[in-house]
């Protein structure tokens, strides 16, 4: 099994849930973070100081799946998303709470 986890830009999340959907994709966990590099740092002017923001609002999805499905997943998010990074993690146990299910059967 793999973790599969994406930042990507707050505007690009809607692209990316929907062609994740039409995967067949049931679920996914999503967080809203605020990342570096998912998007041009720019000054602001707040109460009339002028400060440089380089942290942007990001979304942070999160999904385990089999290692065969992996490989697509990657590609449908890459291929949805405009900008971000994704990381695969190799998973040693994915346990359901509310059934007690094990491994690929709790997914």
């Amino acid at each position: 099994m793999k973790l599969i986890t994406a930042v990507l830009p707050a505007s690009g999340f809607e692209r990316v849930h929907e062609a994740l959907r039409t995967l067949g994709i049931p679920g996914v966990t999503v967080t809203t973070v605020f990342a570096r590099g998912v998007g041009p740092a720019h000054d602001e002017v707040y109460r009339g100081t002028r400060r440089r923001v380089e942290l942007q609002p990001a979304v942070r999805l999160d999904l385990v799946t089999p290692d065969a499905d992996a490989p697509d997943i990657v590609h449908v998010i890459a291929v949805a998303g405009v900008r971000g990074s994704i990381w695969v993690t190799p998973v040693e146990r994915v346990v359901r709470i509310r059934t007690r299910e094990w491994g690929e059967t709790a997914l």
